[in-house]
């Protein structure tokens, strides 16, 4: 046997070790397994687009739900950039969608929500900019979704939420972190192969 022969058997059993899982289409990453953390929450918002959007919209999705404010000057622009980039990823997956929502309901009107809206191409139908009173969103982020106070818009989560189709929360993806993105399409891959 020549030297060297036996290497690209042994790459190739690495390499199937390490794709184990859900290898993503769109990055670098995989995923083995999810774990179920909670129901995500029930909630009833006014679109960019005037209508009313309720957790029932997103029922047999695969959805990523984040929280921002049309006036933030910090995260808030990267992370609707990323969604943006997952919109158009994502687009030819009927089972994905995106839910933000607006922790400034003062200031986001729906007027404003629908310029931001053009502003990052949201589509209606797959991606959700949406307000209600500002109790409301604030329990919704630290209640409902777990990510943190709200009643504060500048101190809102950079974090996107992971949804399954049954309404289960399975992840947390800082959205300010490359890498984590990374992880978040592997994981919605996983998801939307996953069995119903």
């Amino acid at each position: 046997m020549k030297k060297g022969t036996f290497v690209i058997p042994v790459l190739i059993f690495a390499f199937l070790a390490v794709a184990g899982g859900c290898q993503s289409k769109r990055g670098g990453g995989s995923v083995t397994s999810l774990p179920e953390i909670k129901p995500a929450p029930a909630f009833s918002f006014t679109n960019f687009d005037g209508r009313t959007v309720t957790n029932a919209d997103f029922k047999g999705k695969v959805y990523i739900a984040y929280f921002f404010f049309t006036s933030c000057g910090g995260p808030c622009p990267v992370m609707n950039s990323k969604a943006n980039v997952l919109q158009a990823e994502y687009a030819d997956e009927d089972d994905f969608r995106i839910a933000g929502f607006s922790v400034d309901p003062e200031t986001d009107t729906v007027e404003r929500l629908t310029k931001y809206a053009e502003r990052y191409s949201a589509k209606p139908g797959k991606w959700s900019m949406m307000r209600n009173d500002r109790e409301v969103v604030a329990a919704l982020a630290s209640k409902g979704f777990m990510m943190g106070d709200a009643s504060v818009p500048a101190l809102h989560s950079t974090r996107f939420a992971l949804v399954d189709r049954h309404g289960m929360i399975r992840g947390y993806y800082d959205g300010m972190d490359d890498a984590k993105v990374e992880e978040l399409r592997a994981a919605i891959d996983y998801l939307l192969e996953e069995k119903s």
